[in-house]
């Protein structure tokens, strides 16, 4: 990959992006009822320090990515294995994003279409993205930024305006006590999306100015996460926590009542729109990181060769990665959030960050 020359602002658009994602497009904590605000935003908090963890890393090792210090740390073997099954999981990430798309695509708007013909489009739109550089990609991320804010702002505003919003339906707080909060916010909330910061840890090397990584990542985290309780909090005043619970796009039926003066309404499609902007940029990130990852461990120097590849194998998962949606949902919520996004997310870069603090203390006595 070329080296990289986007600013600290350019990075915070394309975290916030990347955060947002699919998660405001299927919702967080939807366990915790009407406590789930409390759950984001304590998620918020949890993710900030884990960000600090990834962002101490960068700092140690700052002019290589993930998959290249982890080898520098634990050795080529166990590190190169370790980078391996780093790159998989993009993949796999990338695919499970590139689904929930054409699940929305297809069930919102296109019945009649095949979830294969709306990959495809996706990917191709994705890999040209990827292939024309990340430096080109950021500032079209920026642009989006301000574009995807509007629409945002302006969905607040008529939600406001047409009186759906009714508060009481957040009470009572924390009615069954702290435990469901708590089990809504680990792993779960935690791991998805804040979690899902850990492949910034390939691209975050890349940047002109190092010193703005640490900044804008904060501040893009914490702005990400206050949209989410924000949201949060709309969509059960709206819909009430049952509905919430209970649908697939809590989002996208909280704005269909969108009705003012009988004159601004049936604005699904705007959001729809919005949500795959949203996707693009994550599925794109991930992408990325596949191919960096790929490119340093198998020494490959012309990177753009991977993405055909990449991109092939990304589209054919996101089909054959579940019969169906309830099963795609199912197998994120039991198998990928214990047995890949807590190891690969929490305890691997915990356990790196610990030895290098060991090795730097064996050094210095």
């Amino acid at each position: 990959m070329e080296q990289l020359k986007i600013n600290g602002f350019q990075l915070f658009c394309v975290i916030f992006l990347f955060e947002l994602g699919s998660a405001v497009l299927v919702g967080l904590a939807k366990t915790a009822m009407q406590d789930g605000w409390i759950t984001v935003g304590l998620a918020m908090i949890c993710g900030l320090i884990l960000y600090l963890v990834y962002a101490k890393l960068y700092q140690t090792y700052p002019a290589v990515p993930l998959t290249n210090y982890i080898r520098k740390i634990w050795g080529n073997y166990i590190g190169w294995t370790i980078g391996l099954v780093y790159v998989i999981s993009y993949i796999y990430s990338a695919s499970r994003v590139l689904r929930d798309f054409e699940e929305l695509l297809v069930t919102s708007a296109y019945s009649a279409t095949s979830l294969l013909t709306v990959g495809i489009c996706m990917i191709l739109c994705i890999m040209y993205a990827v292939y024309k550089g990340f430096e080109v990609f950021a500032r079209v991320a920026e642009l989006c930024f301000f574009i995807m804010f509007l629409v945002l702002i302006a969905i607040i505003l008529l939600e406001f305006t047409g009186g759906l919003i009714h508060l009481e339906n957040l009470q009572p707080i924390l009615e069954h006590g702290w435990q469901p909060v708590f089990k809504a916010l680990f792993p779960s909330s935690l791991t998805f999306p804040f979690g899902e910061m850990i492949a910034f840890t390939m691209i975050l090397p890349y940047l002109h100015n190092q010193n703005t990584a640490k900044r804008a990542g904060i501040a893009a985290v914490t702005a990400s996460g206050l949209y989410f309780v924000l949201f949060k909090v709309i969509n059960v005043s709206i819909l009430g926590a049952d509905i919430v619970l209970r649908s697939a796009f809590p989002m996208l039926i909280a704005v269909s009542y969108i009705n003012v003066a009988n004159f601004v309404q049936r604005l699904e499609a705007l959001v729809i729109i919005s949500m795959v902007v949203l996707g693009f940029i994550k599925v794109a990130i991930y992408f990325f990181c596949a191919v960096i990852g790929s490119a340093d461990l198998f020494h490959v120097k012309q990177s753009r060769k991977l993405i055909y590849p990449i991109g092939c194998i990304i589209l054919v998962s996101s089909i054959v990665i579940a019969p169906n949606y309830v099963a795609h949902i199912n197998e994120s919520l039991k198998v990928v959030t214990y047995y890949l996004a807590l190891p690969l997310q929490i305890v691997i870069p915990i356990l790196l960050l610990i030895t290098v603090w060991i090795k730097k203390k064996i050094k210095t006595t």
